[in-house]
C-alpha cells in the first residue's frame, strides 16, 4: 500500500486540480486582509459542480488532516472532524466553526447542520485546519467557511437522477443590476437510499438580495427555508449483520420509526461601510426526532438561535490590524417523551436552554523586512442556563476563556516562505451533550467540562506559477477531551464524558501543480497521532489519509477522476475493534453544449466495501453504518 501511495504522491508532484487556486489569494476566513497565509489553510472553488453530492461534505474529501462522516444518513447530518476535532460527534458537527459569507451557522453551544445550504449556492469553501479560538472563540478546532458565488445574471435549472432513486430539481434565477442584484434559488431532493429505513426528503429555498449605498456603503440581505418532512436512520449493525447483508437497517430503528423531522428558516443581514463591517442573523429551528429506545426516545426540539457582530481593520505603517466584537444566543426548549414503538407517550424531560456568549477581538500583523509578526487575543464569556419543569434541577453557570495566538512568517525568496504558528483553543459542550445525563434524571450533566487545548504548528510553502506545496507539521494537547458512550441500562442513547488529556502530532501535505492550460491534478496526504493518556488512539480518527484529483479538459468536455484512502481506525476508546481501511475512486465527465450542460458520473467505481460512519463505543457492537456500493448519476443543467 505504501509503495501505491508514494507513486500517487510522486505522480501528484506532475500536475495540479481543483483544489487550490494557483493565484495569489486572499484568505477572508483569517479575517486579517494580508497576503501572507501563516495557518493551515485549503481553497476549494473550481469544479465544485462536478461532484455528485447532495450535502457540503462531499465536497471536502480532497482536504488533509478532515474526514467526513455519515454522508449517507441524513437524520444524523453530516459529521466532519479535521485533527480529531468533531470526530466526538454523534449528528452534525461539532468542534469546528462555520460560516456561511462571514456570518456564524454555527450555534454558540458549537452545534452545525449544514442541511439549509443549496450546494448551487457555494462559491467558493476555505477550509483552515487546526485551533482556531484565536480569531472565533468556542468550538474554534478548524474553520470552514462558505463563500456564495457572486450574483451575475442568468437562470439556470438543474435536474440530477441517480441510482437508489437519488433526484434532485434546482431552479435558479438571478439579476445584477448597477446598484441591485438578487438570486433565488429552489431546490428539491429525494432519496430511497442504498440501505433500507435511509431515505430522506428535503426542500430548500435560498434568497438574497443585495443593495449599494450612498458613500460606497453594501446591504446584504439573506433569507433561507428548509422543509424536510423525513430523513429516517437506519442505524447501526454488528459486523456480523453487516456481513449477512449490508443494506438491512438495525431492527430497533425499524421498531421505533427512528428519524426526524426539520423546518428551518433563517435571515441573515449585513451592512458593510467603508469603515466597518457588521452582520445581525436569526435561525429558528425545529426539530421532531423519534430514537430506537423507550425512555425519552422522542424529542421536540424548538431552537432559536440569533446574534450580531462588528468589525473594523486598518493600516498604517507597517502595521495592519483588525478588531472586533459578536454576540450571539441560542434558546432551547427539549421536550422528550418515551418511544412506544414510534408513538409518543408520556413526558420524560420538559426544559429550557440557553446559552449566551460574547466575544471580543483583536489581530495585528507587523511588517519587517521580509518577516512578518502576527498576533491575536479574544475574550469570550459564556453563560449556560437551564430551567427545568418536571424536577427542581434548575440552574446556571459561567465559562469564560482567553484565547492567545501568535505567528512569525518568513518569506525566503520569491517561491519559498515558512511560518510557526502558536495558538489555543476551548470548547464547551454543547446543550444536547449537557442534556444527556447518564443518571436518568432531568437536568444538566454537571460532571461535563469544558476541554481546552493548545497547539503549536510549522507549515514550510512554495508557490510558483504553476505549481505550489505546502507541508504542515502540528502538535496539538487537549485536555479533559469530550468523547461519546452508551450504557447497558440506555441502549441506543449517547452520552458523553471527559476522557483526560490527548495529544495530536502529525503531519499534512499538498500539492498542485498546473500541467497545462487544459489539465491539472492535486495530491493530499495526512499522518498523525491521535492518542490519550494511556497512549489510545482518539476512535473513528484514521492515522493515514490520501486523496488525488485529475482533472482533463478536452474540447467542450471536462473529465475528472478522484481515488482517496482513508485509513485505519478504531471504533471504540479501548482500541480493541479496527475498522479496516479502504480505498475509492469516482468518475465524472461533463460535456457543454451552447447553453446547456450533461453531467455523468459514477461514485465507487470499484464497488468498494466501506464504512459511511463509525457510531463510536457503541453498546453491543453496532459500530457500522455500511456505505453505498456503486452509484451512477446524471445531471443536466439548462441556462436561459
Amino acid at each position: 500500500m505504501y509503495r501505491l501511495l508514494c507513486l500517487f504522491c510522486f505522480s501528484g508532484l506532475l500536475a495540479q486540480s481543483q483544489v487550490q487556486q494557483l493565484d495569489e489569494v486572499v484568505l477572508s476566513a483569517q479575517r486579517l486582509k494580508s497576503d501572507i497565509q501563516p495557518l493551515s489553510a485549503t481553497i476549494l472553488s473550481d469544479s465544485l459542480n462536478l461532484n455528485f453530492t447532495q450535502e457540503i461534505g462531499g465536497l471536502l474529501q480532497q482536504i488533509p488532516g478532515l474526514i467526513v462522516s455519515s454522508q449517507q444518513n441524513f437524520s444524523q447530518d453530516t459529521r466532519i472532524s479535521i485533527r480529531g476535532y468533531g470526530a466526538r460527534a454523534t449528528f452534525g458537527i461539532r468542534g469546528i466553526k462555520v460560516l456561511l459569507d462571514g456570518i456564524p451557522i454555527t450555534t454558540p453551544d458549537g452545534q452545525t447542520q449544514l442541511d439549509h445550504i443549496p450546494l448551487s449556492q457555494i462559491g467558493t469553501i476555505e477550509v483552515l485546519r487546526g485551533l482556531s479560538s484565536g480569531l472565533y472563540g468556542n468550538a474554534s478546532g478548524g474553520v470552514i467557511s462558505l463563500q456564495s458565488a457572486p450574483i451575475i445574471s442568468e437562470t439556470n435549472i438543474a435536474i440530477t437522477k441517480g441510482d437508489f432513486q437519488s433526484q434532485s430539481l434546482m431552479a435558479e434565477w438571478s439579476k445584477a443590476q448597477e446598484k441591485h442584484r438578487f438570486r433565488a434559488i429552489v431546490a428539491h431532493q429525494k432519496q430511497e437510499g442504498y440501505r433500507k429505513w435511509s431515505g430522506f426528503e428535503n426542500t430548500l429555498v435560498s434568497l438574497s438580495d443585495e443593495f449599494d449605498l450612498k458613500n460606497s456603503s453594501t446591504l446584504q440581505i439573506d433569507y433561507s427555508f428548509l422543509n424536510s418532512p423525513y430523513a429516517y436512520d437506519a442505524g447501526g449493525l454488528t459486523l456480523k449483520q453487516v456481513n449477512e447483508n449490508r443494506k438491512q437497517a438495525r431492527q430497533a430503528n425499524l421498531n421505533y420509526n427512528a428519524g426526524e423531522r426539520v423546518q428551518q428558516h433563517q435571515l441573515n443581514a449585513q451592512l458593510e461601510t467603508k469603515n466597518w463591517q457588521s452582520y445581525a442573523f436569526y435561525t429558528r429551528r425545529q426539530l421532531d426526532a423519534r430514537l430506537p429506545f423507550v425512555h425519552g426516545g422522542q424529542i421536540d426540539l424548538g431552537r432559536d438561535y440569533f446574534g450580531l457582530g462588528a468589525q473594523t481593520s486598518g493600516s498604517k505603517n507597517k502595521w495592519i490590524w483588525q478588531y472586533g466584537i459578536e454576540s450571539a444566543a441560542q434558546h432551547d426548549a427539549r421536550i422528550r417523551y418515551k418511544n412506544n414503538l414510534g408513538n409518543k407517550g408520556e413526558e420524560t424531560l420538559d426544559q429550557n436552554e440557553r446559552f449566551y456568549s460574547l466575544g471580543a477581538y483583536g489581530i495585528a500583523e507587523f511588517r519587517y523586512l521580509d518577516w512578518r509578526l502576527r498576533t491575536a487575543l479574544r475574550a469570550d464569556m459564556h453563560r449556560i442556563t437551564l430551567t427545568d419543569f418536571l424536577d427542581t434541577n434548575t440552574g446556571k453557570k459561567d465559562l469564560a476563556a482567553v484565547s492567545p495566538s501568535i505567528a512569525i512568517h518568513r518569506k525566503f525568496s520569491r517561491f519559498f516562505s515558512s511560518y510557526v504558528r502558536w495558538g489555543t483553543g476551548f470548547e464547551t459542550p454543547s446543550l444536547n451533550e449537557l442534556s444527556a445525563n447518564p443518571s436518568g434524571k432531568t437536568g444538566f450533566n454537571n460532571a461535563l467540562e469544558p476541554q481546552k487545548s493548545s497547539e503549536t504548528e510549522l507549515g514550510i510553502l512554495f508557490r510558483k506559477k504553476k505549481f505550489d506545496a505546502s507541508l504542515t507539521l502540528f502538535y496539538t494537547k487537549t485536555k479533559n477531551e469530550i468523547l461519546p458512550f452508551e450504557l447497558e441500562t440506555f441502549p441506543g442513547q449517547n452520552f458523553y464524558a471527559n476522557i483526560g488529556t490527548t495529544t495530536r502530532k502529525g503531519m499534512e501535505l499538498e500539492g498542485n501543480w498546473l500541467f497545462a492550460i487544459s489539465g491539472n491534478l492535486t495530491f493530499s496526504y495526512s499522518r498523525g497521532h491521535y492518542q490519550n493518556e494511556i497512549k489510545k488512539e482518539l476512535p473513528n480518527v484514521p492515522k493515514h489519509q490520501f486523496a488525488t484529483t485529475l482533472k482533463q479538459q478536452i474540447g467542450k468536455s471536462t473529465l475528472a477522476l478522484h481515488a482517496r484512502y482513508v485509513g485505519a481506525r478504531f471504533a471504540d476508546s479501548k482500541n480493541t475493534i479496527e475498522v479496516p481501511h479502504f480505498w475509492t475512486a469516482d468518475a465524472t465527465i461533463k460535456r457543454n453544449w451552447r447553453k446547456s450542460e450533461l453531467v455523468i458520473g459514477v461514485n465507487n467505481i470499484t464497488d468498494t466495501h466501506y464504512f459511511d460512519n463509525i457510531r463510536i463505543n457503541a453498546f453491543g457492537g453496532r459500530f457500522y453504518e455500511p456505505a453505498a456500493k456503486r452509484q451512477t448519476f446524471l445531471r443536466v443543467v439548462v441556462s436561459f
